[in-house]
């Protein structure tokens, strides 16, 4: 392994959830910093190592930040620690790129070359394998020239993103809501998204950039992240748990502000509110093609004070529609002493770019 990692031209490390549950992100970024190699994470593995470190590329796969997966599309070697390789980290099985040379490291034996094909699997603890690996790395085959490539895509990535992300359009633009979460999340945070857009939105748009913050999202289950962040900062009192959820998502569940209020279950849930099931837009628009009749009932929702529900579910409401305000509404939320609901009016013809054709 680390042989392969020595010889490799352009290598990638993957840094999968159980990077995550045994604590092994320190060990990973110290190959990384040895070698010069850049990282890329599940959306479970996210947190490995933080937004703003220079190697770092961000979430690769099916709900990805771009670089990633053009940087995982160039590699020619690729380390899979601590993830089963399924569809979504590999963006259904086209990342990597077929005849890339694979090394996957898993606690699970049956998980080794399972879903996709591998030259070696090895079993082990992702913090155990690293530190082995760590014993066995020369620090001269440092990967100079292709380091310096991948921080030119993510400069140019970030310049691309940035008028969005300081956008003062309103309606609001995502990107900017998310570049506002990015600022003010304490470095201790949980930040638990929800399926969908939620997750695509802050896997590509929510920079983590502090060790101590951490990510949880829903793997498929729409309207799972309020009450899972209910239960986080039951789990976990002593720190800031925020969910991201949209409109679509937080109608399964909204009677639990209740619960949060009467439990004192101080959670700051910060609402995509676009009056949508947007990430349904473009697949109904396809199969409903010129059938009679309105199509948007299937996707539109009447336009709600979701704010108001909050306030007299007994619990702090705070409506936001301009983009300048976001930032004093979050901090308002870190303030108070009760559950906390930010409604964000969004603009629905914002899409986040996922799964490209590489």
């Amino acid at each position: 392994m680390a042989r392969a990692l020595e010889g490799a031209k352009k290598p990638v490390i993957i840094a999968g959830g159980g990077v995550v549950a045994s604590s092994a992100g320190p060990s990973v970024i110290k190959i990384a910093e040895l070698l010069s190699i850049p990282v890329a994470t599940s959306i479970s593995g996210r947190g490995t190592i933080p937004d703003n470190h220079p190697l770092s590329v961000g979430v690769v796969g099916a709900y990805s930040r771009l670089t990633a997966n053009k940087i995982v599309s160039e590699a020619d070697f690729v380390l899979f620690i601590g993830s089963n390789t399924g569809d979504m980290v590999t963006n259904n099985w086209k990342l990597p790129k077929k005849g890339t040379r694979i090394i996957q490291v898993d606690i699970n034996p049956s998980e080794l070359g399972r879903n996709f094909p591998v030259m070696k699997g090895i079993m082990g603890d992702a913090k155990l394998t690293v530190c082995k690996l760590l014993e066995s790395i020369d620090p001269k085959h440092k990967k100079t020239q292709w380091a310096k490539y991948v921080s030119g895509i993510m400069a140019e990535w970030r310049n691309e993103v940035e008028p969005l992300r300081n956008s003062d359009a309103s309606p609001i633009h995502p990107e900017r809501l998310c570049q506002e979460i990015t600022n003010i999340l304490p470095p201790n945070a949980i930040l638990v998204a929800d399926t969908g857009y939620s997750s695509i939105w802050t896997c590509s748009m929510v920079d983590l950039n502090h060790n101590g913050q951490t990510y949880i999202r829903a793997a498929g289950s729409l309207g799972w992240a309020f009450p899972a962040s209910l239960g986080a900062k039951c789990a976990a009192p002593d720190r800031p748990v925020f969910c991201f959820t949209g409109d679509g998502g937080f109608f399964y569940h909204l009677c639990e502000l209740e619960t949060a209020a009467r439990n004192g279950i101080k959670t700051i849930t910060v609402l995509n509110n676009n009056s949508c099931m947007s990430q349904c837009l473009v697949g109904v628009g396809k199969a409903y093609g010129n059938y009679p009749g309105n199509k948007g009932d299937l996707f539109k929702f009447r336009e709600v004070d979701f704010a108001k529900i909050a306030q007299e579910l007994g619990c702090v409401g705070i409506r936001v529609e301009d983009p300048n305000k976001i930032k004093c509404a979050l901090q308002s939320a870190l303030e108070a002493d009760k559950p906390v609901l930010v409604d964000v009016i969004t603009d629905v013809s914002c899409k986040p770019d996922f799964e490209p054709s590489y």
